[in-house]
């Protein structure tokens, strides 16, 4: 099976797209893997998918018949909201088609959308997968151990995405470094590859102890390992770091995050309101503080997060894929 993934990442949608795709691509080893993408993306796409696959870049207006004519069988798209006539006009030449995290009009008309980002259904349709039950780790957790309770707080860690737009790895740690330090809790900040505000933050930990700075890791597991409390924006991280039971401060990075509703105190996060620049983050600290003295609250979060394990989910997601490609085939051939 010949199969193309149309992915997006920058530094406003963040390089999750690519990295679930790219863990999608990693189970299907014995099909033919093509990677595509817009002019807008290249440079991000290129460094995380160039070196393993190939990838072709093409216009926004033409993207459409470019796919077409790289002749694929399964067209899996990872662009946020997609139009209906675009996945129509795939549809029009037998491609059995899927979306990812998208609330379009293309939703409804794809073969399967898998919406695991939302809990709760916000369009109708029967091909639409909603929920975390969806969701599906990346391989480096495999082997990562979840975490087990520990009494006291030792360490914490700062991730904010593979972009951190606003640059929260730095202005949180600046708010929460003096209460670290009192409780002598070490501070843990991982910074993804499109982080532009590194080297500047680099200056500020080399002159302080009791703080790592970790940049573009190609294995955050391990480290979440050791972690007792994130904070963290409201992407797919949140649901890794569930998977390792590590409770924590969810930060929205803008308003499509704010409609993610995973993270909240059933499941074991607080979610604050969505950052907007100049806002004030003097929350963080406090709740912070009450994570870290107050034993009960914290273990209280910790253990709402042990029932999420999302190991089996992607073979589960791509036996499904696969069984309703060869399904519409059937329908097709006998039509």
């Amino acid at each position: 099976v010949r199969v193309v993934f149309r992915v997006i990442g920058n530094n406003v949608v963040g390089m999750g797209h690519i990295y679930r795709c790219l863990s999608l691509a990693h189970g299907m080893a014995n099909q033919d893997i093509l990677f595509v993408c817009d002019v807008d993306s290249e440079s991000v796409v290129k460094r995380l998918v160039g070196p393993v696959y190939w990838l072709g870049v093409y216009d926004t207006k033409n993207i459409a018949d470019k796919i077409i004519s790289l002749n694929p069988d399964l067209v899996v798209n990872d662009v946020l909201n997609t139009e209906k006539t675009y996945v129509e006009y795939l549809k029009k030449e037998e491609i059995f088609v899927v979306n990812f995290e998208d609330l379009g009009s293309g939703a409804s008309v794809a073969d399967l959308t898998v919406n695991e980002l939302y809990d709760y259904p916000i369009l109708s349709g029967n091909n639409i997968l909603w929920g975390y039950e969806h969701f599906f780790v990346r391989e480096e957790f495999e082997k990562a151990r979840p975490n087990k309770f520990r009494e006291s707080v030792a360490e914490v860690i700062l991730t904010f995405g593979g972009t951190d737009q606003h640059d929260l790895s730095r202005l949180v740690y600046e708010r929460i470094n003096e209460i670290c330090r009192k409780y002598q809790i070490f501070i843990r900040i991982v910074t993804g590859p499109g982080y532009r505000g590194f080297t500047r933050l680099e200056k500020i930990v080399s002159k302080t102890s009791g703080v790592s700075l970790t940049h573009a890791t190609g294995v955050i597991s391990s480290i979440m390992e050791n972690a007792d409390i994130a904070i963290t924006s409201n992407g797919r991280t949140v649901y890794e770091l569930a998977h390792m039971n590590i409770p924590g401060i969810v930060i929205p990075q803008h308003e499509r995050e704010e409609t993610h509703s995973f993270a909240r105190e059933e499941n074991g996060f607080i979610k604050l309101e969505p950052y907007v620049e100049g806002m004030s983050l003097e929350k963080v600290p406090q709740l912070l503080e009450k994570l870290i003295a107050n034993k009960q609250f914290r273990n209280s979060l910790f253990s709402r997060l042990e029932k999420f394990c999302f190991l089996q989910n992607k073979q589960r997601l791509l036996d499904k894929i696969f069984d309703r490609c060869k399904d519409r085939k059937k329908i097709l051939q006998h039509g």
